[in-house]
């Protein structure tokens, strides 16, 4: 459903200094303020042009439908908004603050081709209007182990896992002084974990599904976000820690904000998606798609990312949304072919599919994402 705001068809010239009164002239603005924020994007009348919009990476503007939004950038520091010929679609000069802290924006313009006064209010990401069963408050993890701020690697691998986890594999032969990634395990086993492999952080949330159990860690204060890359995997994935290594290094060397490992193909390999299936012969792929099982986030994608697992189950449709998310860039999502793992569970192994895709709808309905048809993505 989306959200209208009561406010006559026309506003007459007074109304519209009414409401200008009670805003002020915009401070200065910066990138790092603006970069990876939420908003509801409407007219002076209260129509809806949509209901949230990201200040994406690099300038983009994620979850966007609009010929007329498709650039943010700051000139002199004020926003404005571009279109996909270039065109400055709106400025905005004025702001309303509330507390010291900036909630919303107004400026002028022409936006899908209505020329008018157009809002932009700080939103958050839709809570649990797609799942009414998941609106319980996260709760911050009780960790039972944690590894010191300056002992950290660089990069992390954030597992929820469970007596099957896969992961005492990865790290047969492993070599501590080699490996460049810490390992954080969100233990979703009934009874308290008995680890022996090694790993940094160690977490017991019993009974909990793999993305309300990252949200959970994931909370603003954890020490989980001091990485500069997060691997987000299942774990009923087979790989190596020469393997894990490597996909790191690709994933920074090519820049990229969100990716994941090639999927191996044959006996005992599950994969789902041709697209997502090895190419021999590549490093790194550029893909519009990056699928629910094994993600790889910068940090900054992450942050903006996040919200959308707090309130799904079996996180179908994520997929397709994170990229529209990051506003779809090019040349920073992809599949790294160099690196393949083996799924080795077929897909709805555990949860019911039938569920899972009547949630990716409501998923989808709520962030008003449209999704596309990808090549290869079933």
């Amino acid at each position: 459903m989306q959200t209208t705001f009561a406010q006559p068809e026309a506003a007459p010239e007074s109304q519209l200094q009414a409401m200008l009164a009670s805003f002020v002239e915009a401070p200065p603005l910066t990138r790092e303020a603006l970069e990876g924020t939420f908003w509801r994007l409407f007219d002076i009348q209260g129509r809806l042009v949509t209901s949230f919009m990201v200040l994406a990476p690099e300038g983009l503007i994620g979850n966007s439908h609009s010929p007329s939004l498709d650039v943010w950038q700051l000139a002199n520091g004020e926003l404005t908004l571009s279109a996909v010929d270039g065109t400055v679609s709106a400025t905005f000069k004025f702001a309303r603050m509330e507390q010291g802290q900036l909630t919303t924006l107004g400026g002028t313009g022409t936006i899908n081709g209505v020329e008018g006064v157009y809002l932009i209010h700080r939103v958050d990401h839709p809570r649990g209007a797609f799942m009414p069963a998941a609106r319980t408050p996260l709760r911050a993890p009780r960790w039972l182990k944690a590894t010191r701020e300056g002992h950290r690697r660089p990069n992390l691998v954030v597992l929820p896992a469970g007596p099957s986890s896969l992961h005492p594999f990865w790290l047969e032969q492993a070599e501590e002084s080699g490996r460049n990634w810490d390992l954080a395990l969100g233990w979703y086993g009934p009874n308290p974990p008995r680890i022996e492999t090694p790993h940094e952080y160690l977490a017991h949330i019993p009974l909990t599904k793999k993305w309300r159990l990252l949200s959970e860690l994931f909370l603003p204060d954890s020490p989980l976000w001091d990485y500069e890359a997060v691997w987000l995997p299942d774990d009923d994935l087979l790989t190596s820690c020469r393997s894990v290594n490597l996909m790191f290094h690709l994933f920074r060397k090519f820049g990229l904000d969100l990716a994941q490992p090639a999927m191996m193909q044959g006996p005992g390999c599950h994969p789902n998606h041709p697209l997502t299936v090895q190419q021999v012969g590549n490093d790194v792929r550029s893909t519009e798609f990056v699928e629910i099982m094994c993600p790889v986030f910068s940090r900054r994608a992450l942050k903006i990312c996040i919200g959308s697992m707090h309130h799904v189950v079996s996180g179908y449709g994520l997929d397709h949304l994170w990229p529209a998310l990051l506003g779809t860039p090019r040349n920073r999502i992809g599949v790294i072919d160099a690196v393949p793992v083996a799924h080795t569970r077929p897909i709805g192994a555990t949860y019911d599919l039938r569920g899972a895709i009547h949630e990716q709808k409501a998923l989808h309905r709520a962030y008003e994402h449209r999704m596309k048809q990808i090549d290869g993505v079933l």
